[in-house]
This record gives structure tokens, C-alpha cells and sequence, in this order.
């Protein structure tokens, strides 16, 4: 696989949003910048900031998320969202669905939803999304940073041996691609979805593309470790488990694992 090289300016263009995208050789954390940025007053709600690797990638639940040179593209937006402090949590599921919309497009493949963010394809991952919300001393949201990561080509050696058997990545063969529509496709499908989180459509696509439905699990609440099977999402993208004692619960977030593996 070829990938023609991102282009901070070709991005730009092919966006809807009038955006300031910076594009990097190499930062810390997409994320860890924009949110630098954002809480200095020195960003814009729309900022993108882009790196071709990260030395210190984040992912959920303070894991690492590798980020090697010429093999993914991470970026982070910066948003200022007027919206009600409940909705925030819906950023995350409406970028999954945008991430996964722009990849079936760019591959004619079924990539999947592995609530409540990552986006597997062909059994393997191959893009995490974070969102890091910030708020001011009364409780009112002040930014939110939404970081996406996604592994377009496979490292040469292959994926370190802690993720070997669950990191894939999205191109295979000797096909060229243009990294710089993939990207464009996800910000702008993200923005378009951002207009009307509450928008019963986008429930819909998350549906369509959910992994774990009539899966068993284990998971935890309040601190106490359960098992049960998913029997549903709600309309706030929660995933509605019964427990193994016949109890309903709906998990926002947390640590949730098929058997011993983390998701």
C-alpha cells in the first residue's frame, strides 16, 4: 500500500468547515496539545491538529495507544460546544459513527463499533477515538478535545506482541491511497453530525454497526464486578446489560471485557 503523504492544506480544502489545521511530523499527544492550547484561550472551536506519530498516544481508561511513524494519522479537533453538560457524552458515539462512515466509504468495507469507541475491522482494530472534556468551577463546560487515532497500513515487523493479536489496520495490497480524504471524510461527517447530537438517525447507524449485541460479559459498577449479557443500546448510546442475577443496568462508560479481554 502507497499512501499519499497528509497535506495540511490539501485537508483544508477539501473540508466544509472553514478549520485552522496544523499538521505535525511528530507531537506527545494530539490531544495533550489541543488541550494546551484550548485552556491557554489560543484555540478556535474546529482547530485540528494533526500528527504522523505520537511518542506518548492516549487511549480510554489511561491505556497507551501506539502511534508509530508512516503507518496512522492522529488528530485532534478542538470543540467549544453550546450544548447541555449530558450531551457531551454523545461526542464520542456520533464520532465513531462518522469514523466508520468515512472508512466504509474509503474501502467498501463493513468496519464495526466496539462500544463505546473503537472501530474494528476484519476482527482487529484499527481506530480508537478519546474525548477529554474540560469544565469551569460552576460545572459549565468549557472545551471538549476529540482525538482520533487510526492505523492505516501495518507497521513493517507487525504490531507490537502486547497488541499483535488485536491492532489491524484499514489498507492492505499495493492499491494508492490519499490519506488526506480519509481525513477530511471523518471531520466532515463529524461536523455534520455534531449540528444535532440528539439526532434519532445517527442512534440508528451506531445500531447498525454495534459489536457485542447478545454478547456475554463482564463489567463493573459501583466498584463491584458483574457478568451479564448486552441485550441493547439506549438513546443516550448506553449499553443495557442483564446481569446474571436478572437485573437491567444501562453502562455509560467503564471497564467492560468478553471473557478476560478489555474492550
Amino acid at each position: 500500500m502507497s499512501v499519499i503523504g497528509l497535506s495540511a492544506d490539501k485537508i483544508k480544502h477539501l473540508l466544509k468547515i472553514d478549520s485552522k489545521v496544523m499538521l505535525f511530523e511528530s507531537l506527545e499527544s494530539t490531544n495533550l496539545f489541543a488541550k494546551e492550547l484550548a485552556a491557554s484561550g489560543k484555540a478556535c472551536e474546529g482547530d485540528i491538529i494533526i500528527a504522523l506519530s505520537q511518542t506518548y498516544g492516549r487511549g480510554r481508561l489511561g491505556r497507551s495507544f501506539y502511534s508509530p511513524a508512516c503507518c496512522g494519522v492522529y488528530f485532534s479537533i478542538v470543540l467549544k460546544p453550546n450544548i447541555p453538560i449530558n450531551d457531551i457524552s454523545l461526542i464520542t458515539p456520533v464520532a465513531a459513527v462518522a469514523v466508520a462512515t468515512a472508512i466504509e466509504k474509503a474501502t467498501n468495507k463493513s468496519p464495526k463499533i466496539k462500544w463505546v469507541n473503537d472501530i474494528f475491522l476484519n476482527g482487529k482494530k484499527v481506530c480508537g477515538i478519546l474525548s477529554e472534556a474540560a469544565f469551569t468551577a460552576d460545572g459549565i463546560g468549557s472545551y471538549v478535545i476529540l482525538g482520533v487515532g487510526i492505523n492505516l497500513v501495518s507497521p513493517k515487523g507487525g504490531y507490537p506482541e502486547d497488541i499483535k493479536n488485536i491492532a489491524g489496520s484499514i489498507f492492505e495490497g499495493e492499491e494508492v491511497f490519499d490519506a488526506n480524504c480519509l481525513v477530511a471524510d471523518i471531520i466532515n461527517n463529524f461536523f455534520d453530525c455534531y449540528k444535532d447530537l440528539n439526532n434519532k438517525d445517527l442512534l440508528i447507524e451506531y445500531r447498525k454497526r454495534m459489536m457485542l449485541i447478545g454478547d456475554n460479559i463482564n463489567y463493573t459498577v459501583n466498584a463491584t464486578r458483574k457478568t451479564g449479557k448486552v441485550v441493547g443500546l439506549d438513546e443516550r448510546f448506553r449499553i443495557i446489560v442483564e446481569s446474571d442475577a436478572g437485573e437491567r443496568e444501562a453502562l455509560q462508560s467503564g471497564e467492560v471485557s468478553i471473557g478476560s479481554g478489555n474492550i
